[in-house]
């Protein structure tokens, strides 16, 4: 399926967020596409740090976009030992090509909340649009 030099990461602090993306079915409800993403969080930190959430923006090439912002990740709330990771995958459905950007709300020991940037995704379909650079 994937491996980790797949991922483009991103880091702040001690915490690594490293995301990957694929097309899953070149046509989903008509006029979707479906892509499958994959999101890796490490905590290199020397304290334990919960995961709070996220929020992610979808915008396609159309300019067309959609935001969705959540509590835990697919109903848990995580938390993480120094040294421990934790893996989530999703899925996201556009009408063109597009880029998924965001960030996961990260609480550390002393309870001080901070949003670590997710790497910004290519989502690119067969749809002969122009490649959206990450």
């Amino acid at each position: 399926m994937y491996s980790t030099q797949d991922f483009d990461s991103a880091q702040q602090g001690g915490i690594v967020i490293s995301a990957y993306n694929e097309l899953l079915q070149e046509k989903v409800a008509g006029d979707e596409f479906c892509w499958g993403f994959y999101l890796r969080i490490e905590n290199n930190s020397h304290s334990k740090i919960s995961l709070l959430g996220r929020n992610i923006s979808i915008t396609d090439t159309k300019g067309r976009s959609v935001s969705l912002k959540t509590e835990g990740f697919g109903g848990q709330l995580p938390e993480l030992e120094p040294g421990e990771v934790f893996e989530f995958e999703d899925y996201a459905t556009s009408k063109s090509s597009a880029v998924l950007c965001g960030s996961c709300k990260i609480a550390d020991s002393s309870h001080k909340i901070m949003d670590v940037e997710i790497p910004v995704l290519s989502l690119i379909a067969n749809d002969n649009q122009q490649r959206i650079l990450n």
